[in-house]
């Protein structure tokens, strides 16, 4: 190569290396090139191709200045088989050159399909054989000379390889913001409420993930795979497709493999019924299972782009399989753990109820006999009759507090709200707690300001009290349990405070759970604090705890201001 021959190499280099530095995108680097080379080298137009191995053909991925109606007719056809004459040579690593004057056959029809004068075609090697293109056109004579042919051959290399390191490039920097974007759908997958939410949001987060048209999550149920249709299709039964069946789906399972199925229409898939009654250009199938077997089977369907999955696809497809498969494994666990909560609700709703009315029929008598209905009680039948009384009235509480969790977790507990005075409620709590603090040295001190009047139910508001009180009265051999109550903007803030010996620090949240018990607890059912933290959301209310071993309890409450 000559001096002017390398000093125009130079050149063109130095103007590709410049636009592709200035290129932020992959495919606006591509561009950048194209208009480098039209600017440096002895051409009209410039049109970069990279072969496709799936498609088995030359596909156009940037280009600069063909005219619009070329492009429709001519560039976006790519260079395939039997579409371009000189494919073979370019395939081989070999330039190809035509010139309309001496063009015969497919070369002349291409440049007459091209609207050029003049065409030159340079391989560009990535690896062993040309793994794309550089298609140069010139629209008037005279046409490319051998100087300018050799320079188009040197530069081929230098651009093979810009555009190998853009892709590279491009491709991390896709690949780290799938994964990103992988790592936060799975988030908000696991984080659903229930079963269906959560199958809703995998279809989702599949389509964004895969780029695809949809996707459907096929439960495994006995030996069939049940595909639920989405609110407001058409014809809404489930679809059922048995395990046994030769469908892309049902080879999923039974291999245990993710498949990825291009051109799905010619495979003998097609000819199954798979998801809805269409034949997709392209599917990926994903099995979800774990060491406690098999769920079901996720998959994605493309139905425009036969040529949707690749190999980054089916590793993602693997590490979001897992994720679904936790995903459908919690959401069963969610559902297991609902019926559950449900019939044990409904079988403390009955047994209390069941309870209760015995209770009452034994409390009934005994104060008939206490009040010598039936005659007169000598001074022992009388204080067996007291301890009868205490008993059974105790019991009906505890009944009465089952009954009342079993209401608020079955949603059935109504509130009847208006404004309460909460200094209205003292009288019947000093007699409770003289009641409950007699002969011990504790005091029980009030100090309920005449504003706090609070929006609540008034009978669900003093057994809030009451719980409270008792749980402070229980606890504290000496000192004081106190009541205040003052309002505070627009809320009514209450605390019950004690000098008992402080929450276990071990208990922490659970100690708002159902039959849960401290370290210091010996008697009593652990429903107190549980039912507190349940009805105060249904008032508006919410509970602190403030405790600390030998320091007592402050348990605060705050409700809306009436």
């Amino acid at each position: 190569m000559g001096r002017t021959s390398r000093r125009r190499l130079l050149a063109v280099l130095s103007a590709v290396l410049d636009a592709v530095r200035d290129g932020s995108a992959h495919s606006d680097a591509l561009i950048r090139i194209c208009s480098a080379l039209t600017a440096t080298l002895p051409c009209d137009r410039a049109t970069l191709y990279v072969w496709s191995r799936r498609r088995r053909q030359f596909l156009p991925m940037a280009d600069f200045g063909t005219p619009g109606e070329v492009v429709t007719d001519f560039i976006q056809r790519g260079y395939g088989p039997r579409m371009f004459p000189g494919e073979a040579d370019l395939r081989a690593g070999r330039t190809v050159v035509a010139v309309s004057d001496h063009a015969t056959g497919g070369l002349a029809e291409t440049l007459a399909l091209a609207r050029l004068h003049a065409l030159a075609v340079i391989p560009l090697r990535f690896g062993t054989g040309a793994e794309g293109a550089l298609a140069c056109g010139l629209h008037q004579p005279p046409a490319f000379t051998p100087a300018q042919l050799a320079v188009l051959d040197e530069v081929g290399p230098n651009i093979a390889i810009l555009i190998q390191n853009t892709r590279l490039q491009a491709e991390a920097r896709r690949l780290a913001e799938r994964r990103t974007n992988l790592a936060t759908w799975s988030a908000q997958v696991l984080a659903a409420p229930d079963p269906r939410a959560m199958e809703t949001r995998l279809c989702d987060v599949s389509c964004r993930l895969f780029r695809a048209t949809r996707a459907v999550v096929m439960t495994l149920k006995g030996d069939v795979l049940v595909v639920h249709r989405p609110e407001g299709a058409r014809g809404r039964a489930p679809i059922h497709i048995p395990v046994a069946s030769d469908t892309l789906a049902a080879e999923t399972l039974r291999t245990g493999k993710i498949q990825v199925v291009n051109r799905f229409a010619e495979t003998r898939y097609a000819r199954t019924p798979l998801l809805e009654h269409r034949v997709p250009a392209a599917v990926l199938t994903a099995p979800l299972c774990d060491a406690d077997g098999a769920l079901g089977v996720l998959a994605v369907v493309e139905d425009s782009n036969a040529y949707r999955f690749g190999r980054d696809d089916e590793t993602d497809a693997q590490l979001f399989a897992s994720v679904a498969t936790v995903a459908l494994r919690k959401g069963r666990l969610l559902d297991a753990l609902t019926r559950a909560s449900t019939a044990k609700s409904e079988f403390l709703a009955n047994v209390s109820h069941d309870l209760r009315t015995p209770l009452n029929v034994i409390i009934g008598y005994a104060q008939l006999l206490a009040e010598e209905t039936f005659g007169p009680v000598t001074p022992d039948q009388a204080d067996t009759l007291a301890r009868v009384l205490r008993t059974a009235t105790a019991q009906v509480g505890l009944v009465n507090d089952l009954l009342d969790l079993a209401r608020i977790e079955q949603g059935k507990l109504a509130c009847d709200i208006h404004p309460v005075a909460v200094r209205s409620l003292v009288p019947a709590l000093r007699e409770t707690m003289e009641m409950l603090l007699r002969d011990r040295p504790v005091r029980f001190e009030v100090a309920v300001a005449p504003d706090a009047v609070a929006a609540t139910d008034p009978e669900r508001l003093r057994q809030v009290l009451v719980n409270l009180l008792a749980n402070a009265a229980k606890f504290t051999q000496a000192g004081c349990v106190r009541l205040v109550a003052a309002r505070v903007d627009e809320h009514v803030c209450l605390s019950v405070e004690d000098t008992g010996p402080g929450m276990d620090p071990a208990l922490g949240v659970d100690a708002l759970e159902p039959f849960v018990r401290g370290a210091h607890e010996s008697t009593g059912s652990g429903l107190g604090l549980a039912i507190v933290a349940r009805l105060l959301p249904l008032l508006g209310g919410r509970l602190s705890i403030d405790s600390a071993p030998g320091r007592g309890t402050q348990v605060r409450v705050r409700l809306p201001a009436a």
